[in-house]
């Protein structure tokens, strides 16, 4: 680990300047020195059935050392693409350092992702192999068709025909395989990610990818060589990007034990697992704290959680609070996004405003601009999040679209070039990043622009509310107005009553042109499985329900 811990903000953000990258790098090297002690942990697995197994540095290196054998005497090499859409197992972690090893460039994909989600990616990416575990081989009949490497991981489901046992392959391989001195500008990783409209893209990431997780690791999660009993929870899915952050890379580069859990979401369960393994840093979005907040936390034993965090979608105030009080740690909100990873965090040291965003990360040329002159806006003012060129902390690029990675970039009259986020945000005199919403999920309500995520901040106040998402609705005078779907927490019952109460509950605390003019009780929200509220589709739903009213 190259970066030290952070003891003041304010003096380091000023002079702040990553460690000179190496002519060559490969994250595999890092997992190497580590090897060296062969007493020291890398992981602890377990799963819902009870079963768990535990991994020191030198084990991982030699089963993904093994692993990149496998893979090389079967065609994979340098720049070759590599599908691997495994559950929460070691052998996933295994598998994504054999393929970084080799120089190749893993696809993640969740387990979740259906015949027609992995056709597009493997028409597009055209893997020279693919991983995945028995009970997925049946997703790939018939998509397999260019003599691709065709591995599983054994998981009691029996041995699908026309496919190699990754376990069997490796209990015979070499593991003499060196890691691949890579540049800056080959790749390492795609990451397919979704937009509200057409198909994923597919996010490409250098080989020094790795590196740009040091600040991330040493100052939003406070991780660094010297914390050794530290064991970190990130509790993503395999195909997202946070997972990297919290499991592979982020702790690893520290040489930290992480927790591994395959099992699904239970919130009396993930604080069962907490006490049982002395969990100190906890990493999950922000819909499993709000769960978890509805829970009896008394009743478990915590002591040893030191820090929480939080990313991949705005945390309400009313969560970061009651999470901060009743498990005695400090909750630290950050913002990124899978092209450009995490830019903006809060930090020990510095104070949590519940709401905002946090602070630029150490080294991140990140800020707000204007959406007219794309120069940097003044306090206070809604632009778009934008962050400066050149920088290492940025994609290589959209998987083969030229085109939509130059549509991410603007410049103003200064000959400034910004990566453009999609997010908007205004800054205050402080510095603090406050979120506005996605560009596309601004509401424009009879000439007022008005965010989103502001007025669910003020709505998930209401002691009623577990959890909300506002659109803009169609209106026939105003154009559009402000419509907030709910889901109420398990004491209450959506009535009219309870409607005007909640909509004079905001009016009496922000501009009253912000306030929900329409309120729906709802028992879910639409969610992506990262657990990102689907705006689109409650705009889409209200659309159709507007034409069908006119008719």
């Amino acid at each position: 680990m190259l970066v030290q811990p952070m003891t003041d903000y304010r003096s380091l953000i000023a002079s702040y300047s990553r460690p000179a990258s190496p002519e060559a790098f490969n994250y595999c090297d890092v997992i190497a020195t580590y090897a060296q002690d062969p007493s020291r942990e890398a992981m602890v697995w377990a799963n819902d059935r009870g079963e768990e197994r535990r991994f020191t540095f030198a084990e991982v290196d030699a089963e993904s050392r093994r692993i990149a054998g496998v893979l090389r005497t079967r065609g994979v090499g340098r720049g070759d693409r590599v599908l691997v859409m495994l559950p929460r197992v070691p052998e996933w972690q295994f598998t994504m350092l054999a393929v970084f090893r080799l120089g190749a460039i893993a696809i993640p994909s969740i387990t979740m992702l259906q015949p027609k989600d992995l056709e597009y990616r493997l028409e597009l990416a055209t893997p020279k192999a693919v991983v995945t575990s028995g009970r997925e081989v049946s997703k790939f009949d018939g998509l397999l068709v260019r003599d691709e490497a065709r591995l599983f991981v054994p998981d009691g489901s029996g041995d699908p025909v026309g496919w190699e046992d990754l376990a069997k392959a490796v209990a015979s391989a070499r593991g003499d395989v060196p890691a691949e001195p890579m540049r800056a500008d080959e790749g390492s990783m795609i990451y397919f990610t979704s937009g509200s409209t057409g198909m994923p893209k597919g996010v490409e990431h250098s080989a020094y990818f790795a590196r740009s997780f040091y600040e991330v690791a040493a100052y939003w999660l406070d991780l660094n060589e010297q914390s050794k009993d530290d064991t970190v929870w990130c509790t993503a899915d395999t195909g997202w990007s946070l997972c990297a952050t919290g499991v592979l890379i982020g702790p690893w580069l520290a040489g930290i034990r992480v927790f591994f859990y395959d099992g699904p979401f239970d919130a009396a369960k993930r604080l069962q697992l907490m006490e049982k393994y002395d969990i100190t840093v906890y990493l999950a979005a922000a819909t499993e704290y709000r769960q978890l907040v509805a829970q009896k936390i008394e009743d478990y034993d915590l002591s040893r959680l030191r820090l929480s965090a939080t990313a991949g979608e705005s945390l309400d105030a009313p969560t970061l609070r009651g999470w901060m009080e009743r498990a005695g740690c400090r909750l630290h909100e950050a913002y990124g996004q899978t092209e450009s990873l995490m830019t903006i965090a809060n930090y020990l040291g510095t104070e949590i405003r519940p709401g905002s965003m946090g602070l630029p990360l150490p080294g991140s040329p990140i800020n707000v601009i204007s959406q007219e002159t794309h120069e940097v806006a003044p306090p206070g003012e809604i632009g778009m999040v934008a962050i400066k060129m050149p920088t290492k902390d940025l994609m290589l690029g959209y998987w083969k679209d030229p085109t939509k990675t130059s549509e991410c970039f603007v410049e103003n009259a200064k000959e400034e070039r910004w990566f453009v986020t999609g997010d908007l945000a205004s800054k205050d005199e402080d510095g603090y990043f406050w979120y506005a919403g996605r560009n596309d999920d601004v509401i424009n309500a009879a000439g007022y622009r008005i965010g989103p995520t502001e007025v669910e901040a003020v709505v998930m106040d209401h002691r009623a509310v577990r959890e909300c998402a506002c659109i803009a609705s169609p209106d026939k005078e105003r154009g559009h107005i402000v419509k907030a779907f709910i889901v109420l927490n398990d004491d209450f019952t959506g009535s009219a009553s309870l409607m005007e109460e909640i909509k004079n509950f905001v009016k009496s605390r922000t501009a009253a042109y912000k306030y929900p003019r329409k309120v729906e009780f709802v028992d879910t929200l639409p969610m992506t499985p990262s657990g990102k509220i689907r705006r689109n589709v409650l705009r889409e739903l209200e659309a159709k329900r507007y034409l069908e009213s006119a008719k």
